[in-house]
């Protein structure tokens, strides 16, 4: 595990998390209205991939409300308490438009009728809105006081922590989403806080495992970044 950092160290890994994350998010619509009535099959994968990226993104809040906004709260109260009552708030809405999301995608996986789509996509927009709103915003509000009020090794074992968590199988397809645009530094510095045993194998595993998921959902190994979007 890393023990220093460089400068905007910190920033450089949770904007990579919130670039995989929206870009998984950006994308759905589209490969959910892709999949056609009946296929089964094709369900199956969506909805896999999306309980994938569901399930980075409630480890990441989890991480964040349990070793993040506590010490931010304790070590600046007067700056952060209103941005953590915000973010907060954003929590629970994503939280609760989840639990929402969550069900009809179960029920579209199991018949996918047209019905059911249009079910998951009315679910979807407003929890993409509020998710967009909710990273942004941590980008440019809260990474400055986290950069300045928790150290490195906090960070690390923040990370660390989160990531045995997460279903060990699951972890280098995971990984092969926040990589794909991932900055090398927050890559590197990521891969630092697995076991020794386990970061060659991810670095080189990751990548590919997210060509082909990629490939099968979008029909390409190199979906349209989002930092290409957000241009």
């Amino acid at each position: 595990m890393t023990t220093t950092k460089a400068p905007g160290a910190m920033t450089r890994e949770m904007d990579m998390v919130h670039t995989g994350l929206l870009r998984e998010y950006r994308l759905m619509p589209a490969t959910i209205a892709g999949v056609a009535e009946g296929d089964l099959d094709r369900a199956a994968l969506v909805a896999g991939h999306i309980e994938l990226v569901a399930t980075v993104l409630h480890h990441h809040h989890h991480s964040e409300d349990r070793a993040i906004w506590p010490r931010l709260l304790e070590r600046c109260p007067d700056v952060i308490a209103p941005l953590v009552n915000r973010m907060e708030r954003h929590h629970e809405r994503i939280a609760y438009l989840s639990v929402d999301f969550t069900a009809a995608v179960a029920t579209w996986r199991a018949e996918p009728t047209v019905a059911n789509r249009a079910a998951v996509l009315t679910v979807l927009d407003p929890l993409v809105t509020v998710l967009r709103e909710h990273l942004q915003a941590e980008i440019a509000d809260v990474l400055p006081l986290i950069e300045q009020h928790i150290t490195a090794a906090e960070w690390d074992a923040m990370v660390a922590e989160g990531a045995a968590d997460l279903p060990v199988e699951q972890i280098p397809l995971m990984f092969g989403i926040l990589m794909y645009e991932g900055d090398p530094g927050a890559i590197e510095d990521a891969l630092a806080n697995l076991p020794a045993e386990a970061r060659d194998m991810i670095s080189e595993l990751a990548p590919r495992l997210y060509a082909d998921r990629a490939e099968a959902l979008y029909g390409t190994r190199t979906p349209p970044k989002e930092t290409a979007a957000a241009h």
